[in-house]
């Protein structure tokens, strides 16, 4: 069996156990390619220390990583015997070792996503904050389905147009929040830094159901901020290029929001023709480019930094419109031109401005991130690849810079409909998006 075809609830019980004390270090520094070198230089150590900063495992980000070696679950083991971790060793193959009796298996914990939605009129609405209640306690919610009728099983927010559906109600629509992916018969669309979303079906139409879910390294009040702070930009924020949330669940176990739902997905899969999707043609891309400005130009003018610009959070409709999805990071600011100084650093490491790593908050931060995206549109590439030099992809830069390469060697393969012009003047932006200095990079009405 190999590495990468453990199940996600089995990797997130393993990192239970390797995640504090940093125990995946030990793992990392361990690991070695076929050649007897050291897979993981400090490099890519300080990469998967990123991950703890964006709520996310780095066991988790290595063992997806190791996995693509076709590394095997009896590497694995041998790994984690060799350092002592013999817990989670046990959970692999429990004859190999002989576990303490006081060692006790922790519960299983689950992870976290990005989501999907609709199209609104641009519109900024006039409402109060919201603050839901989550629930307090985490009791057997009634099983009975009542198919989110009005009268009996949802509420609209008095501050909002959101509806208030019963976490009972969410269960039902998406069988009991199915985790295999959508194309193994079950309901899982994907997941992200605080939640998992899930496919459901209300009254004739199919959502988005993202529910929230505490990690390793989040505390219920993050989950809390994450969960309210979402709804708070949706209720003043609403655009044609931002997701639609329709409504928020918080009187279960789990906070949970929902969108409508996006057909195409994320521009992320779409571009690497994920489930052997056809390639994005070079006008369509440039219109998600023009939309996701757009959204981002709205997001700016009313004061927010969303703060996760991200191929995986641009989602798709079915005439692939662009929508900007998950708020939960974004930050308001009084004085917009101000930057903001934060302990914690969010967003994904690939995607973030030197000073974002510093724990800045600005907009500039938000151009630099589109400057990637406009570089994934063109190259058709993830952000990141350790299999590729260079590994980040917005170092093409600067090897475009050092004449080495030009930005025709990069265009998408899988596209045919492109010209040299438009390619020049997407990169131009890009390119000046990418500025190291965030007073030299443009505002987004100027892209």
């Amino acid at each position: 069996t190999y590495v990468r075809g453990l199940s996600y609830g089995l990797v997130r019980r393993l990192a239970e156990f390797i995640d504090p004390q940093e125990g995946w270090k030990k793992l990392a520094v361990d690991i070695t390619n076929p050649s007897g070198e050291s897979r993981y230089s400090q490099v890519h150590i300080r990469r998967f220390e990123a991950f703890v900063q964006m709520g996310k495992s780095p066991t988790c980000e290595l063992l997806y990583d190791w996995g693509t070696t076709n590394c095997t679950v009896a590497d694995l083991v041998d790994l984690l015997i060799r350092n002592q971790f013999l817990a989670p060793a046990s959970l692999l193959l429990p004859e190999a070792v002989r576990m303490p009796q006081e060692v006790t298996l922790p519960l299983s914990s689950q992870e976290t996503l990005p989501i999907h939605e609709k199209q609104l009129p641009v519109q900024e609405k006039e409402v109060a904050s919201v603050k839901p209640v989550l629930a307090q306690s985490t009791e057997k919610q009634h099983s009975d389905p009542s198919y989110l009728r009005e009268e009996n099983s949802s509420s609209q927010s008095s501050n909002t147009d959101f509806q208030n559906f019963l976490f009972r109600d969410l269960e039902s629509i998406t069988n009991n929040f199915d985790a295999r992916p959508e194309s193994a018969g079950g309901n899982k669309l994907g997941e992200g830094g605080f939640g998992i979303v899930f496919k459901g079906y209300i009254n004739g139409r199919n959502v988005a159901v993202k529910k929230l879910i505490a990690m390793v390294d989040v505390s219920v009040q993050d989950l809390k901020q994450q969960f309210e702070q979402e709804i708070n930009i949706m209720a003043k924020c609403q655009h044609e290029n931002l997701v639609e949330l329709l409504g928020f669940s918080s009187d279960g176990a789990q906070p949970c929001l929902v969108y409508e739902y996006m057909p195409n997905g994320s521009l992320l899969d779409r571009l690497a023709c994920l489930d052997e999707t056809p390639p994005i043609p070079w006008n369509i891309r440039c219109k998600i480019v023009q939309g996701t400005a757009n959204g981002i130009n709205f997001l700016h003018e009313n004061s927010h930094i969303h703060r996760d610009i991200k191929s995986a959070n641009i989602l798709l409709t079915d005439t692939y419109v662009p929508k900007i999805s998950d708020f939960g990071l974004a930050r308001a600011s009084v004085t917009f031109t101000q930057t903001i100084m934060t302990e914690r650093i969010v967003g994904t490491a690939a995607y973030m401005a030197p000073e974002a790593l510093r724990g800045e908050i600005t907009p500039k931060s938000d151009i630099f991130s589109f400057g990637v995206v406009l570089l994934e549109i063109i190259t058709g590439l993830p952000p990141a690849d350790e299999k590729r030099e260079p590994q980040l992809l917005l170092s093409i830069k600067d090897e475009i810079e050092d004449e080495e390469a030009t930005i025709e060697d990069y265009v998408d393969e899988k596209m045919s409909d492109w010209d040299v012009p438009s390619i020049h003047k997407m990169y131009s932006i890009a390119e000046r998006c990418l500025n190291d200095k965030k007073t030299r990079r443009p505002d987004i009405k100027m892209v």
